[in-house]
């Protein structure tokens, strides 16, 4: 006698057997649909003006980017013999991210808690403020910064603590946000200049996020061969320093 089988089980089995790499283009089309549909709808009932389209360019590829990279990771390194290293390090590099790309800050001095809508991608923004700290919450930087950390809580798990695996890590992401506190340093400079410099801010950004994702992918390729070598006395080098 068959039993009806749940949507929710029928999708696990099936991406399940997906390789990898099919589950992270399936992760980051599907994230890329999300925000294109949710843009049009957003355009279409606001019509907002926009002077510059490349508005439109960043948080898709910074949301593809994140989510396939994360996805690969995730379902290649499947070694990991210290999971909760992994996860101190990753929370810790998230906030530090955070701090450094202007999503955490000290307080304002007065205790806010609010939406503000703008389009999708770079909002809604989260802004909240408790009189300690201040968190403002641009959600496609959110899902890379988190994406990062993700990465490389999975690669120091994997590696058992390597130092080189956090030095790659800290010194490519920094560079990441380094440009973004370079556009917020434009702001005094007049309005001209402060487009200029935080739309060239944005562009560097993207271009060393992605780099970054990449250097990182490669890292976890390399640790995942590194657990599958075989040694002469029959054991494996994965989890090592």
């Amino acid at each position: 006698m068959s039993y009806p089988t749940s949507t929710a089980a029928v999708v696990r089995r099936a991406f399940a057997d997906r390789s990898p790499a099919a589950l992270a283009i399936w992760g980051a089309a599907i994230a890329v649909g999300l925000y294109a549909t949710a843009t049009s709808a957003y355009l279409a009932a606001v019509a907002p003006r926009v002077t510059d389209l490349r508005v439109f360019v960043y948080p898709p590829v910074w949301l593809g980017a994140s989510v396939a990279a994360a996805v690969w990771v995730d379902r290649t390194v499947r070694h990991r013999p210290r999971p909760w290293l992994g996860r101190a390090v990753g929370v810790a590099y998230v906030l530090g991210l955070g701090w450094l790309g202007g999503l955490i800050g000290p307080s304002a001095g007065s205790e806010t808690l609010r939406l503000v809508a703008t389009m999708p991608g770079w909002g809604p923004i989260g802004l909240y403020d408790n009189g300690i700290v201040h968190l403002s919450v641009v959600p496609f930087k959110l899902v890379a910064y988190l994406a990062l950390g993700h990465i490389v809580a999975v690669l120091v798990a994997a590696s058992g603590g390597s130092a080189r695996v956090a030095i790659l890590g800290l010194a490519t992401c920094v560079s990441c946000t380094a440009p973004l506190l370079l556009a917020v340093g434009g702001l005094l400079g007049g309005t001209q200049a402060a487009s200029m410099v935080a739309s060239l801010g944005y562009d560097i950004a993207t271009v060393v996020l992605v780099a970054t994702f990449v250097l990182l992918v490669r890292a976890a390729s390399r640790t995942t061969a590194g657990c599958r070598r075989p040694t002469d006395g029959g054991e494996t080098t994965g989890g090592q320093p």
